[in-house]
């Protein structure tokens, strides 16, 4: 495996994003979840990090002005 292969398959094998979610205020949390560089993410719409999803913004793709 060259260094370039190497690098490359790093960067695909490394999570983007983890998150664990809880719905309870932190009593409980669901399994941990990874965002890999390797999965078909769909692009973003706007540069509003978390995209909103409210109806308006959802029907329009808008971002949401808060």
């Amino acid at each position: 495996m060259t260094r370039r292969e190497a690098a490359q398959r790093l960067f695909t094998d490394r999570p983007l994003m983890t998150t664990r979610v809880s719905r309870d205020s932190g009593r409980t949390w669901e399994p941990e979840r990874a965002v890999l560089a390797s999965d078909d993410l769909a692009p973003l719409m706007t540069s509003a990090w978390p995209p909103c999803k409210c109806a308006r913004c959802a029907e329009s793709g808008k971002r949401s002005g808060r």
